[in-house]
């Protein structure tokens, strides 16, 4: 057989296909969340600021049923933190909307503080710490519990609240810190209220930061999470903030403080293979390195400063009352028992509208 027939004859390795990674359109939630696989394993805190940040447009935040009086509320002194929780008769407070695909159950909140005024808080806004920091964990609800939604790197989401110094008492921490002097020893419990979280936390639904990063635990656990920077903030007196100096910790000494040291924004390089471990540059960064994304999601007008002023007069609560207890009125504690009223007058209100 002639070579040149041989040779026609022989298999041609065809070229191998490239198949283009998929990345979901800008604009869209799925686009937030395709960054969790490139930048959940970050460190946190960081500090966020409107200068380096992303404006992102996202539907609306709504907050349901957080002017449902609880059951009751617990403060518990872990020994590192104080630690807020409540329990409800039926259906929990919960978040839509915004940035999130699903519902997202409130879970618990706790604080960190330090020895003085001029830190305690663990993120810094414009490089600028303040004395302290409200912690609120909400949970992926299809997850059913808070351990179980840490397993999933779309299962927790943080709420930051930085706590500013202010001359007088803010009453919503007033409500929790009037607990402390019966749980200051470590591993100590004691129940408060029970009150509505909108009495005891700040709502808004928009103009917050967004951004994905590493929760360490005291354990050596670690776990993705969404972390959110509202730039409205809570205030405390220095009465307030010394009273959470006075709890004790685990070696029965004040506790002085528990805020995690602060962390660079960071780069990361995105690995070929998706399947490949998340890298950080070397010092001689290599061309294909990309700055963590902080976003700024539905930035308000006031693009002054990236914290917001403490309103003087106390803002309307936003909450909204689910269509589970609009239906199940019976469901209702007794302190809420004058929405019943509410919800019969706007049911008359709409029958004599249609009548005329």
């Amino acid at each position: 057989m002639p070579i040149a027939q041989q040779q026609q004859t022989e298999p041609q390795e065809e070229s191998p296909v490239e198949e283009k990674k998929y990345e979901p359109p800008f604009g869209t939630l799925d686009w937030l969340y395709y960054w969790a696989q490139f930048e959940g394993q970050m460190p946190t805190p960081i500090d966020v600021s409107l200068a380096g940040s992303m404006a992102y447009l996202c539907p609306e935040l709504k907050w349901y049923n957080f002017d449902v009086y609880a059951h009751k509320i617990k403060l518990t002194n872990t020994g590192y933190t104080i630690l807020l929780g409540a329990k409800w008769m039926t259906e929990r407070p919960y978040l839509e909307g915004g940035c999130f695909r699903d519902k997202h159950v409130l879970s618990q909140v706790h604080f960190h503080w330090g020895a003085d005024m001029m830190e305690g808080s663990e993120h810094t806004v414009d490089k600028r710490r303040y004395p302290g920091e409200m912690q609120v964990t909400y949970f992926r609800s299809e997850y059913m519990t808070q351990e179980e939604a840490l397993q999933y790197e779309d299962g927790v989401v943080v709420v930051c609240y930085m706590i500013k110094y202010g001359v007088n008492p803010d009453v919503r921490l007033a409500r929790i810190i009037e607990g402390f002097p019966r749980c200051r020893p470590p591993k100590t419990t004691t129940r408060i209220g029970p009150y509505p979280m909108s009495l005891l936390m700040p709502m808004f639904y928009e103009d917050y930061f967004l951004y994905w990063g590493r929760l360490a635990t005291v354990k050596g656990d670690s776990y993705t999470v969404r972390w959110l920077v509202p730039r409205i903030t809570m205030f405390a007196s220095l009465d307030q903030m010394n009273e959470f100096r006075k709890l004790w910790n685990p070696w029965d000494e004040p506790n002085l403080g528990n805020f995690r040291p602060l962390h660079e924004r960071g780069q990361f390089v995105i690995p070929e293979d998706e399947s490949a471990p998340l890298t950080f540059p070397p010092v001689d960064s290599p061309p294909v390195t990309f700055d963590r994304h902080i976003w700024c999601i539905n930035p308000h007008w006031n693009l002054y400063n990236s914290t917001l002023p403490i309103p003087r007069i106390p803002e309307k609560s936003i909450s909204i009352l689910s269509s589970e207890y609009r239906t199940k009125w019976w469901m209702l504690p007794p302190q809420n028992e004058y929405m019943i009223t509410e919800m019969i007058n706007e049911r008359e209100d709409a029958e004599n509208k249609e009548r005329t």
